[in-house]
């Protein structure tokens, strides 16, 4: 009786003692000054600027009359505010060169979501391209994403 006793103060004082060292390691500051703590950078925020309303008439297959309308609105991400403002001020400029791209298509391929990923890229290109060589834009190709977020098809 005396060692189960005996044994039982011995597992609770362990207990204890296992309990009070972890709340102890807890509260502990382990800073010793040999390797500094990474600290996560606030994320930057994402502008968007948007091309809407981009409206051509191609037609719906090779060989035939540019019978098909086609609507479509992109926008452009971005880390830069001050690219928003230099986009809109070359929208002109942008939106004809997507509009050459576009009419170079035809209804069956831009309403193909197989080749939207293609298309968003080559926007992508048109829309950090005359940032670059129209405003001499500082860092280069500041877009870093484009978006179909519209895209209606009228016979």
């Amino acid at each position: 009786m005396k060692k189960v006793m005996l044994n039982g103060i011995i597992a609770i004082t362990l207990l204890g003692a296992g309990i009070g060292g972890t709340f102890a390691f807890l509260g502990m500051n382990h800073h010793d000054g040999s390797a500094p703590t990474a600290t996560v950078p606030a994320p930057k925020p994402i502008y968007f600027a948007q091309l809407a309303d981009v409206v051509v008439s191609v037609p719906a297959d090779s060989n035939n009359p540019a019978n098909t309308y086609i609507d479509i609105t992109l926008q452009f991400s971005t880390f830069d505010q001050n690219a928003v403002t230099t986009f809109t001020n070359l929208q002109p400029i942008i939106k004809s060169q997507v509009i050459n791209l576009l009419m170079a298509q035809t209804s069956k391929s831009l309403t193909d979501p197989t080749t939207h990923d293609a298309l968003s890229k080559q926007c992508l290109a048109i829309a950090n391209q005359v940032l670059n060589t129209s405003a001499n834009y500082t860092p280069p190709n500041p877009f870093t994403a484009a978006y179909i977020t519209n895209l209606v098809e009228q016979d």
